[in-house]
């Protein structure tokens, strides 16, 4: 260790021990030989590893202990726990992991993913069963890709990739990297179709393996390394020397997961430190008879599921929205990959395999209920008429107040009426397009054997006759469940093409709707600006009207050589040139009274006038 480090201090003080005692312990190693402890000194790289190694076997028994000192504090005291006290369990993993370099690390982790996803699918195919029969629905056994032939190259005793490598690092200096996947190529590629490694990748001690995710390829060199990378013997008993209460509680975790045994850590919490006598009794002698770090990441694998079995598990599934860790900037294909790793897609297809929409009685009526005029419409042949005249405007209507709760319909009655209706519908249509297929066939035959003289054309293109009333069609029961709808106790179920073709019929039917409706509010809209240009327009007229007139009435009162009669009579044949819309008719009647009559103008409103006079000839009113 190098003295000047920086960082040498405060680890030593940390640790609670002497520089001595942790150098030894990382450059050192020994181990038993024919009942004979043989201490070997360690070259730089193998101290580098050794101080990883250590580092991280203290995080991990660091971690392990807050763990247990949560539940300890979730259950109570010590002496009041039970063996079924409740626990937290944390799973931290990104997910599938494929790089240009992949390694035994992510080896481990993708064997981990895939024992997650399948324990995901059957989780998931669990909640389809239970709802199945909780809701009443016939329903078949929903086959599903199940990934177990890749647990079993990987985990499969005698015959998997960790078991191959367990082997191979007990049988000591005689194995090495090359000797181990000589043992993988013999075993595997005959055993697995998910196993793949031709000539190149064999002269380069790789193989691949086709995964959920994806094809990823592995380079075994290390693997031999990283399997036996575990705390060193010297570590522990550091740690067990050490003048901290803390570092000691690290050394009885270390020596039980040396062991192969995690469960005594849950014991550990709350127990006085032992001493190091102890700890060096307990702790191996021989790297031999130690557990490898692909064992003990396959036993706690098989913990883990066990666990997640008993217990309800919650997915919390995070995605990032791209690699540069920006603000408002979402990358599709990024997002894809993850999903496509995190095993989304695969669950997505376990879920489509049986009913994935459901929606409740309510729901489905409400969203649906639209259809029923349509589709009624359409199944029984009727053909809508065209609408009535639409009054606009301003009516005092009061609002729609909702039903009695006793007068109101029975949601699942309702909904059971939809349904029947809407498969009626389907099956109408499925029909029709065999129809359909069989007539184009048919017309098909027909021009190849008619001429294409004008006459033959125009015969076998003529229009049908139309008649006035369509043709009844007869409605005969239709089963619901063939046409991919089951209605349960609570909820409706769709396969995935029902709905599909439902929300397309639905989608046809709000737009039209929709295009007729903008309709009448643009005619509306348009209507009342033209109201209002009108009512300007005779507002002005009659403004310049009144105007014209008194500046004609001025000018003849300033005349004063004019008479009143004349005057009157001027007066009276302007306002008639200008107000009436034949002024000669006007003389025409005048002229057949013998003897002149009095009239009075008669408002009758929006800028009209009529005359009513005493005589017979102007008891009629006449609109000028």
């Amino acid at each position: 260790l190098n003295k000047n480090h920086s960082s040498l201090g405060p680890a030593l003080t940390l640790l609670g021990v002497s520089y001595e005692a942790l150098n030894t312990a990382v450059t050192r190693v020994q181990f038993k030989a024919v009942d004979e402890l043989v201490k070997k000194h360690l070259n730089s790289a193998q101290a580098v590893r050794a101080v990883q190694a250590l580092i991280k076997g203290a995080y991990d028994s660091i971690f392990s202990l807050l763990v247990n000192r949560v539940n300890s504090s979730i259950v109570g005291s010590f002496e009041g726990r039970h063996s079924t006290a409740a626990f937290i369990g944390l799973l931290d993993i990104f997910g599938f992991e494929s790089f240009d370099k992949n390694s035994f690390e992510q080896l481990c982790i993708n064997y981990c993913n895939e024992s997650l996803q399948q324990q995901f699918n059957r989780f998931v195919f669990k909640l389809e069963q239970q709802e199945y029969k909780r809701e009443g629905i016939n329903w078949e056994f929903i086959e599903f890709a199940d990934n177990q032939d890749i647990l079993d190259l990987i985990d499969k005793k005698h015959g998997g990739i960790l078991t191959i490598l367990d082997e191979q690092c007990m049988l000591g200096m005689r194995c090495n990297d090359r000797t181990f996947v000589s043992a993988v190529y013999d075993k595997c590629k005959s055993s697995s179709d998910r196993f793949q490694a031709n000539t190149k990748q064999k002269a380069q001690g790789k193989f691949s393996i086709r995964h959920y995710a994806g094809i990823v390829e592995y380079d075994t060199a290390g693997f031999m390394e990283k399997n036996k990378d575990e705390i060193p013997m010297e570590a522990s008993e550091l740690f067990a020397n050490s003048s901290c209460d803390f570092i000691r509680h690290l050394a009885i975790v270390i020596a039980s997961k040396m062991h192969g045994n995690s469960n005594d850590n849950n014991n550990t919490v709350d127990k006085p430190p032992p001493q190091s006598s102890s700890i060096k009794r307990r702790a191996f002698k021989s790297s031999i008879s130690r557990v490898s770090v692909g064992g003990q990441f396959a036993c706690q694998l098989q913990k883990l599921r066990r666990r997640i079995d008993e217990t309800h598990p919650h997915y919390v599934r995070c995605l990032k929205p791209n690699d540069q860790l920006r603000p408002d900037r979402f990358d599709p294909n990024i997002v894809v990959d993850q999903l496509r790793c995190g095993g989304i897609l695969e669950a997505i297809r376990v879920s489509r395999a049986g009913f994935p929409q459901r929606y409740t009685f309510e729901h489905f009526v409400a969203r649906f209920g639209v259809l029923s005029s349509t589709l009624n419409a359409a199944s029984s042949g009727y053909q809508p008429c065209r609408p009535q005249r639409i009054k606009l405007g301003p009516i005092n209507t009061p609002l729609k107040q909702k039903a009695p709760l006793k007068y109101r319909p029975d949601p699942k009655k309702e909904c059971e009426t939809l349904v029947k209706l809407i498969a009626r519908w389907i099956v109408t249509e499925r029909e029709k397009q065999t129809q359909g297929i069989l007539e184009d066939e048919e017309d098909e035959e027909t021009c190849q054997t008619d001429s294409l003289s004008p006459r033959s054309f125009w015969k076998n293109h003529q229009s049908p006759p139309k008649s006035k009333k369509s043709p009844k069609i007869i409605q005969t029961p239709v089963e619901v469940s063939k046409v991919g709808i089951q209605v349960g106790a609570t909820k409706v179920f769709l396969l995935q093409e029902t709905f599909d073709t439902i929300e397309r019929v639905r989608g046809q039917v709000l737009s039209v709707n929709a295009t007729k409706i903008a309709s009448l509010i643009r005619m509306f809209l348009s209507r009342v600006r033209y109201l209002a240009m009108l009512r300007a327009f005779r507002r002005d007229g009659k403004t310049k009207t009144r105007r014209r007139l008194a500046d004609e009435i001025e000018m003849l009162r300033s005349a004063s050589d004019t008479k009143e009669n004349d005057c009157n009579r001027s007066v009276n044949t302007f306002v008639g040139s200008y107000e009436s819309k034949s002024f000669s008719h006007l003389e025409k009647m005048s002229s057949n009274c013998s003897e002149p009559q009095e009239f009075q103008w008669v408002s009758v409103g929006h800028g009209r006038f009529v005359k009513r006079g005493q005589s017979a000839c102007f008891d009629n009113f006449q609109a000028l």
